[in-house]
C-alpha cells in the first residue's frame, strides 16, 4: 500500500505532553466535525476487531449520535489512529497525518464509532463532533500492546453479577416464548451459536419495563430514567424486583409497543400535517432497518427521546388484578396507538421536538412525559 497523507480541519487540537520527553512517543487529541472525519477504510488492518453495524454496541452509539447531538463528543470514547507523522497548521486549522505501513498505522481503536459516524454523516441536520486521538512514534512491537490494551475491559458489569445471582430468572421465564428471547444478553460477552454478540441488552429490556411500573410512578412522577439512565433503571429493578413481577404478564406487549411506536409515530405525525423526517435527531435510512421485538422494518431512526415518553403514557392504561397488571377495561394498546391516542401522542412529541430542537431535551422533559401520560388518561376515561 502506498503512503497516505490526509489533511482535514479540526475544531481544536492539543498536544498531550509526555512525561518522558526524550522518548519519541507523541499523543495528540483533536475534536473533529463528523462531516470532516477522513476516510480510513484502507487503514484498518491493525484493529483486532471487525466492527459490525448491528448489535448492542453499534445500536448504543447510533442512539447517542441521534439522541444527544450536543453530548456525543463527551459521551463517546472516540477514535484512535496511529500515524507515522502528525502535524497541525495553526493558520488553516488543519491536521495532516501521514501513514506508511498498514501494520503500524491506521485505525487502532474505536472501530464501531468510526463505522457509525461515517454512516450517519449524510443524516446530520446540525454539526456534531467526535474525539480523535492521534498516536505517533510507536514501533511494530509496541503497536500490538496498545491495540490489546485499548480493546480490553476487565470490568464486570452489574448485570453480569445480577445474572449470576439469578435475579433475572423470572424475567427470562416471562420472555421465554418470545422469538427474540435467545437474543437477549443477560451478562457481558454473551454470544449466539454463530459466535456473534447477542444484539439485545437486558438493561434496555429493564428500561422499557420501567415505563410500566405503576407501583413507583404515577400521574405526577414519571420514570424519566427509563430514557435518561440505563444504569439507574438497573438499580431501580434491583430494589423493586417484586414490583416488576407485576409487569411480566404484559412484558411482551411492552416490548412490542416499543417497536410499534417507532413504526406509527412517523406516520401519525405526517398524517397530522407534519414532516417527521425534518425533526431534529430523526434519521432517514436508505435501507429499512429491522426492529428487534416485532421484526418490522422502518426507514426512520426515531430518537429514544421521542419513544420513551410515549411508551410511558401507556402505563395509564394498566390496572392490577391478582398482583399482576392487565390492560384496563379490555383496552387494546396497539389499536389505540394507531388511532386517536396515537395521533395525540405524535402531535405532542412533534410540538415539543420542534420547540426543543434536541431529542435529548425532549426525552428528559417532565412536561413531555406529563402531557403524554395525560393523553392516555383521557383515552382511559373515555373507554
Amino acid at each position: 500500500m502506498k503512503q497516505a497523507t490526509i489533511s482535514f480541519p479540526v475544531v481544536s487540537f492539543r498536544n498531550i505532553e509526555s512525561p518522558f520527553p526524550k522518548v519519541a512517543y507523541r499523543d495528540y487529541l483533536a475534536i473533529v466535525s463528523i462531516e470532516d472525519l477522513p476516510d480510513l477504510s484502507d487503514w484498518r488492518k491493525i484493529n483486532v476487531r471487525d466492527p459490525k453495524l448491528t448489535g448492542a454496541v453499534p445500536t448504543a452509539i447510533r442512539k447517542s449520535v441521534s439522541d444527544n447531538p450536543d453530548l456525543f463528543v463527551f459521551m463517546n470514547r472516540g477514535i484512535v489512529v496511529a500515524a507515522e507523522k502528525v502535524s497541525f497548521d495553526n493558520k488553516s486549522g488543519k491536521v495532516t497525518i501521514t501513514m506508511q505501513d498498514p501494520k503500524l498505522h491506521g485505525l487502532l481503536d474505536g472501530g464501531h464509532t468510526y463505522n457509525i459516524v461515517r454512516e450517519e454523516q449524510e443524516n446530520l441536520e446540525c454539526p456534531q463532533y467526535v474525539k480523535l486521538e492521534l498516536l505517533e512514534g510507536f514501533t511494530q512491537d509496541e503497536i500490538p500492546l496498545l491495540v490489546d490494551a485499548r480493546n480490553t475491559s476487565n470490568q464486570v458489569r452489574d448485570q453480569s453479577l445480577m445474572n449470576l445471582q439469578g435475579e433475572f430468572d423470572k424475567l427470562k421465564k416471562a420472555l421465554g416464548k418470545q422469538p427474540y428471547a435467545d437474543s437477549i444478553a443477560y451478562k457481558e460477552h454473551e454470544v449466539l451459536e454463530d459466535d456473534s454478540t447477542k444484539p439485545l441488552d437486558v438493561r434496555d429490556i429493564i428500561a422499557v419495563l420501567t415505563c410500566f411500573d405503576r407501583c413507583n410512578f404515577d400521574s405526577k412522577v414519571h420514570p424519566i430514567n427509563a430514557y435518561r439512565s440505563k444504569a439507574a433503571c438497573l438499580s431501580h429493578f434491583a430494589a423493586h424486583k417484586t414490583d416488576f413481577e407485576k409487569i411480566y404478564p404484559i412484558a411482551g406487549d411492552a416490548l412490542k409497543l416499543f417497536d410499534e411506536i417507532q413504526i406509527q409515530l412517523p406516520e401519525l405525525y405526517n398524517q397530522g400535517g407534519g414532516r417527521f423526517g425534518k425533526l431534529t435527531g430523526v434519521a432517514t435510512y436508505k435501507h429499512p432497518v429491522k426492529l428487534p421485538f416485532t421484526g418490522l422494518q422502518t426507514k426512520y431512526g426515531v430518537p429514544a427521546g421521542f419513544i420513551y415518553p410515549v411508551l410511558g403514557a401507556f402505563r395509564a392504561l394498566l390496572e392490577e388484578k391478582k398482583e399482576r397488571y392487565v390492560w384496563a377495561k379490555g383496552l387494546n394498546p396497539f389499536e389505540l396507538l394507531k388511532n386517536d391516542l396515537g395521533q395525540t401522542l405524535a402531535n405532542t412529541i412533534g410540538t415539543f421536538a420542534l420547540d426543543a430542537r434536541n431529542p435529548s431535551k425532549t426525552g428528559k422533559s417532565p412536561l413531555v412525559w406529563q402531557a403524554c401520560y395525560q393523553a392516555a388518561e383521557v383515552s382511559y376515561l373515555r373507554a
